[in-house]
């Protein structure tokens, strides 16, 4: 199984179903989805996207003083393959680009279930836990890319 390059459109399926079920599909589409500097990744079983994630450059005001920063967005994995390495696959795929993008930092605003699977992957939390409408609690996650000090 290999962590491929998607497209945007790949990642809509997975966005919904797992992310924003019973919302709006077009609440699934990011407006960096379409960015150049954006790249999403994927892995797929039976021609499937079972696993995605988007990777926008954008610096946080959390972080100002970092110049190179990406976020994450929209990771998902189907619950037929939730706790089975998929998304850790992901992330370290991303992170082999993102050094190669001389990136320092990647954040996410990370779902409050998702707290320990990003702790396992070595994110740190920044700041308070917050509500986003219609999603859940939330929590500002990230990890150096490069080794400089925040």
């Amino acid at each position: 199984m290999n962590v491929v390059a998607i497209k945007p459109i790949d990642c809509i399926d997975l966005r919904s179903r797992i992310l924003r079920p019973g919302q709006p599909i077009d609440l699934c589409h990011f407006p960096e989805d379409d960015f150049e500097s954006t790249f999403h990744l994927g892995i797929t079983i039976n021609n499937k996207i079972i696993c995605s994630g988007t990777f926008m450059e954008n610096i946080s005001p959390l972080f100002a003083k970092i110049k190179n920063q990406y976020r994450l967005r929209g990771m998902a994995t189907d619950f037929n393959f939730q706790g089975q390495g998929f998304g850790r696959m992901i992330l370290q795929k991303a992170e082999e680009i993102l050094l190669q993008k001389s990136c320092d930092l990647l954040w996410c605003n990370a779902r409050k279930s998702a707290f320990q699977f990003y702790e396992k992957c070595g994110y740190e939390y920044h700041g308070e836990l917050f509500d986003i409408k219609g999603v859940g609690s939330h929590k500002v996650m990230f990890k150096k890319i490069k080794m400089e000090k925040l």
